[in-house]
């Protein structure tokens, strides 16, 4: 997707961290934006931003976690703008901590929120962009924990790793239809992902364990410098957006490991 100008982007966990950057991004380049968050008073402020900024926008709280909250999202962008052009299913939360510890309802809420968010994203709003007939994009906010595993953060990587296989078949069902696909693979980007906890569900009644890379040896990107990543990969219809050069010693790890495995 090479015009911006005037086209409609939607972007999910837009209050704060990458959404808010890429909502900012969009809005410089003259689009149309729908920012959504389940923070409302992050959320206004945000929408300010984008304002600030001369563009359309429509600010509208939500939980991806819950279909009928997307499709109501759905409903309001297509209301207001008519279509929707850029689609960044990018909300998402983490925790840390051992896998057999995880209670039922500890799964539910970060599978809940990273992988049927994007799910539901999909099923609200990719039929509506293909009726409309004029391409787009979509942007799903997986993470490099979704290309490798790390100890400890088993139900993050489950539903990164999930991410990563939808997004690589999105991109192969969509082709035809003239909709770009990109998986955007992060390692360390100062975000609000490392406080999930404030929004955790009142019923989530255990003290969950932030995400700590605090010990990472990685260079820690601002948000800012992601979405201009996110941007190219739009224009440039690229499906793998990885932010870090050093991870690719990481994968090649992984592939040999596979490769290793095979029958000699």
């Amino acid at each position: 997707m090479k015009e911006f100008q005037a086209k409609v982007a939607v972007v999910t966990g837009a209050a704060s961290g990458m959404g808010k950057a890429f909502c900012l991004d969009f809005a410089r380049r003259g689009m149309k934006v729908v920012l959504a968050d389940i923070e409302a008073g992050p959320l206004a402020a945000a929408g300010a931003e984008v304002g600030a900024l001369g563009a359309e926008h429509l600010e509208r709280v939500c939980d991806v976690s819950r279909l009928a909250d997307v499709q109501a999202l759905a409903d309001a962008a297509f209301a207001r703008f008519g279509a929707v052009h850029v689609l960044c299913n990018n909300a998402g939360v983490g925790q840390e901590g051992p896998m057999y510890e995880a209670t039922h309802r500890e799964w539910e809420w970060v599978l809940g929120v990273n992988l049927w968010g994007v799910i539901h994203g999909v099923e609200a709003f990719v039929p509506r962009m293909m009726a409309g007939g004029q391409g787009g994009h979509v942007v799903n906010t997986a993470s490099m924990a979704g290309m490798f595993a790390t100890r400890n953060l088993g139900l993050y990587n489950t539903s990164k790793f999930a991410v990563v296989g939808l997004s690589e078949t999105l991109w192969r069902d969509l082709r035809p239809h003239g909709i770009g696909v990109s998986v955007l693979c992060p390692l360390g980007v100062r975000t609000g992902i490392f406080q999930s906890a404030r929004n955790k569900p009142r019923d989530l009644t255990r003290t969950i364990r932030e995400i700590d890379l605090s010990a990472a040896d990685t260079t820690w990107l601002d948000a800012g410098q992601v979405s201009g990543m996110v941007m190219r990969a739009i224009e440039d219809e690229q499906l793998y957006i990885f932010t870090h050069p050093e991870t690719e010693m990481m994968l090649e790890r992984r592939f040999e490991r596979i490769r290793q495995a095979y029958p000699k």
